[in-house]
């Protein structure tokens, strides 16, 4: 039996964010004009095209080789020149059924970790969504294909439908048509929500890396979104679970089954009976039906990056003055924290120590964006940490 393979459109999409995404890391720099969605095949790499020196070169060259799996063996005598060489080459690599591909996390707390994937499973993922989504005639991508909710469903899937891709940015016109199918996360679709009034019929979207609040959820249908799809997944798992909003309850994809894990607790099985664990804690509906209780871990997405909230409390905590700090997920979908200055600290200066503190030690998606002081941290009668206004 022949293994599916990748096709070349996917291919290219996916080296120029893996490329895009290196150049940023390697030049400590997130401009977004280094993204990669206009690199032609014939763009040089060099210093008449892309610019890329010969480090650079060689950084793109290691990181299409984790992403693609792939070695020295099918390079030719010359180094690539051209965006395209880069993927003449990973398309030369022998298909075989064992064939991965590799996705980072995205890192937020610390260096990004590799996820290695099965490319037939991923193919297969893409197969199942697209016969989900008839009609369906173009994918606009409102994010890079170099996490693996970009992968596939801006690169893999709209190969497996035969439909173009057509990338758009937030604050410039999307120009969407019927039959399109908009590929966002919930930060994206709460700006789409302020900026466009009505959605043109039968445009589909898609929301993941996040949860979705369910009153912007609302809102996108009653503003004349067709369907609006949410998936639950991770970079280490691929797509787990899938729900039609408004529905609250998730369907497991076809390759995952549950499995008993102590009382009231679960576990995913994959096709070679592997166990997996889930994200979430979570309810089980049934065989193939759940719904979502919390994070195990205690982390929370805010702009598609897993931070944790107490990690950001702990380094509050560090600041001289501050007795002690709570951190959690704001309604806007941003970080916000309650403070205990210390008895003789005035919370006005207080705040400019914490403000210097949170820019040299925390990422931009780690930052609370609202403070609330005062004499203790807000607690219910049973000693438990309670929500703030």
């Amino acid at each position: 039996m022949t293994p599916p393979i990748l096709q070349r459109p996917a291919v290219h999409r996916i080296a120029c964010a893996v490329v895009a995404a290196e150049l940023r890391r390697l030049r400590d720099t997130n401009q977004l004009g280094m993204i990669g969605d206009d690199w032609l095949d014939p763009t040089p790499i060099g210093d008449d095209g892309l610019g890329l020196d010969s480090l650079e070169q060689l950084g793109a060259l290691g990181a299409l080789a984790e992403a693609f799996d792939l070695d020295d063996s099918v390079l030719g005598d010359d180094p690539p020149r051209t965006v395209g060489a880069w993927v003449d080459w990973i398309m030369q690599a022998p298909a075989s059924p064992d064939r991965r591909m590799t996705v980072s996390t995205s890192g937020s707390t610390g260096s990004p970790r590799p996820c290695v994937h099965a490319v037939a499973d991923l193919l297969g993922e893409a197969a199942f969504l697209a016969a989900r989504l008839p009609g369906r005639r173009r994918v606009v991508a409102l994010v890079p294909a170099h996490h693996l909710y970009g992968v596939i469903w801006t690169a893999l899937l709209p190969d497996s439908l035969g439909v173009p891709v057509v990338v758009r940015r937030v604050g410039a016109p999307l120009g969407l048509t019927a039959g399109d199918l908009v590929v966002a996360v919930p930060d994206q679709w709460l700006a789409l929500s302020r900026i466009l009034r009505r959605f043109p019929d039968d445009v589909v979207g898609v929301s993941s890396a996040g949860k979705l609040d369910e009153g912007l959820a609302s809102g996108l249908l009653t503003a004349g979104l067709a369907r609006l799809i949410d998936i639950y997944g991770s970079s280490e798992t691929g797509g787990i679970a899938m729900r039609d909003v408004p529905a609250t309850a998730y369907e497991l994809l076809p390759r995952w089954r549950l499995s008993a894990q102590g009382d009231d607790d679960w576990r995913l099985v994959d096709p070679a009976d592997r166990f997996h664990d889930l994200p979430d804690h979570v309810e089980r509906i049934d065989d193939r039906v759940i719904r979502l209780l919390g994070r195990r871990d205690g982390a929370v997405k805010v702009a598609g990056h897993k931070v944790w909230p107490e990690r950001v409390a702990r380094q509050l905590r560090t600041v001289p003055g501050v007795a002690d700090a709570a951190v959690r997920l704001h309604a806007n979908g941003r970080l916000k924290a309650f403070i205990v200055p210390q008895h003789d600290r005035d919370p006005a200066a207080l705040s400019a120590l914490i403000e210097q503190a949170v820019v040299a030690h925390l990422t931009d998606p780690e930052r609370p964006k609202s403070f609330r002081f005062g004499p203790a941290l807000p607690r219910n009668a049973m000693g438990k940490l309670e929500d703030w206004a």
